[in-house]
């Protein structure tokens, strides 16, 4: 076995050994957490440019959502728009499906249904924290990620797909120790599994979401949602992987930017 499986296989163990500790942590959690509300307004807008407008359709739980923000925005699909309509120079058309506390596996059964059959550019998704939560495998987190980009693209025709990472959930400024060493290490497992779906493909990339000691100015006051400042600094993370990927796919003129 290489390292890097081993280190893999010690953060598997080190999850299973902490569980019954960091299960009775999280309830104990869930009922004093501050809850906040989803951005309210509608969750669609467009970036002002010369057409036709790229088309950007972001998927994913409670932060796409906008939980925590005043307005989508501030939140990233609406700045990672901002981004692409400054290097492409074309409008940017951003349409949001979230919900916050779903799973991949929920967002394909609960929030597709309701999406309509229409043409889309460049799909975002962020996903992987409930899916922390639940305590998911990486095989079963991969399998029900692969299935929601087919679905996806079912409806949305053969669109680039951007996976944001899974956000390393021990830096997250809720959670105690050592429930946050569990979900960290059930984080980053998900996120190496992600970004393995996605490997050398030309339409799909993975940008690992890069957080550290001095990220707590990020969240919002529960200490789990970024803020309004880390959707910004989120959204300067994920861009040059879109722009490339519509590059890539013939979305925009290579020599765009």
């Amino acid at each position: 076995m290489d390292v890097e499986g081993l280190r893999r296989q010690l953060l598997a163990s080190l999850s299973l050994a902490l569980a019954p500790i960091g299960l009775a942590q999280g309830k104990r959690l869930r009922k004093r957490a501050v809850r906040l509300a989803e951005a309210p307004g509608a969750r669609c807008g467009e970036v002002a440019g010369p057409g036709p407008a790229l088309r950007l359709l972001a998927v994913g739980e409670s932060p796409l959502a906008g939980v925590g923000l005043d307005s989508f925005r501030d939140s990233v699909s609406c700045a990672l728009a901002q981004h692409l309509g400054g290097a492409t120079g074309r409008a940017v058309a951003w349409k949001i499906l979230a919900r916050g506390g779903l799973t991949a596996e929920a967002v394909h059964e609960k929030l597709l249904p309701d999406l309509d059959a229409e043409s889309t550019d460049l799909i975002l998704i962020g996903l992987g924290v409930n899916d922390s939560l639940a305590m998911r495998s990486a095989r079963r987190w991969r399998a029900d990620l692969q299935a929601l980009i087919q679905a996806l693209r079912a409806r949305t025709g053969p669109a680039p797909v951007l996976l944001a990472g899974v956000p390393d959930m021990q830096r997250f400024p809720l959670l105690p120790f050592p429930l946050s060493v569990l979900l960290g290490a059930r984080s980053r497992l998900l996120d190496h599994a992600a970004a393995g779906l996605v490997g050398s493909r030309a339409d799909m990339g993975h940008v690992p979401m890069r957080l550290d000691a001095g990220s707590s100015a990020l969240f919002c006051e529960d200490g789990f949602h970024p803020n309004a400042i880390g959707h910004a600094r989120w959204a300067e993370q994920l861009a040059p992987a879109a722009l490339d990927l519509l590059r890539a796919t013939g979305k925009v003129r290579r020599s765009a930017g």
